[in-house]
């Protein structure tokens, strides 16, 4: 009668717990690389779609900032912001608003998507630098 066997179990288990207890510090890192390589994707896509305004000295692409992680149980995440706010004159206009408009246009400014764009661009490099850092940590235990 044909017999059917398998030996290493206890190997791919243990490298399944590995993955799984993988520490906070760990993951925070791997979203960090993440969003740092997705920022930097949207200040290429802006400057290539001419967002840069002529008249600030404190252009909006400066001011994208890769916020801290927030880990949960569950997952993890990271947001990209734009900090800061434009004066001209008496006005103040917060350049989280000025991103918003660009992307999305408004009545007479058509719209100039770089955040969407960027973002699909670098989503797989991303995911590899996300990776990279997890990949490291596990081949360092």
């Amino acid at each position: 009668m044909p017999a059917f066997s398998f030996y290493g179990t206890e190997d791919l288990a243990a490298a399944f717990k590995k993955m799984a207890n993988i520490p906070q510090d760990v993951k925070a890192k791997a979203m960090t690389a993440a969003g740092n390589i997705v920022a930097e994707e949207q200040r290429r896509v802006g400057e290539e779609k001419g967002i840069r305004d002529p008249e600030s000295n404190a252009h909006i692409l400066d001011k994208i900032k890769v916020n801290k992680p927030k880990i949960e149980e569950n997952g993890a995440s990271v947001t990209i912001t734009f900090s800061g706010s434009r004066k001209r004159g008496r006005t103040s206009t917060r350049n989280a608003e000025i991103a918003f408009i660009n992307e999305f246009g408004k009545r007479g400014q058509p719209a100039r998507p770089f955040i969407s764009v960027a973002n699909k661009k670098a989503q797989e490099r991303a995911l590899d630098a996300a990776a990279d850092v997890i990949h490291d940590y596990i081949e360092k235990q």
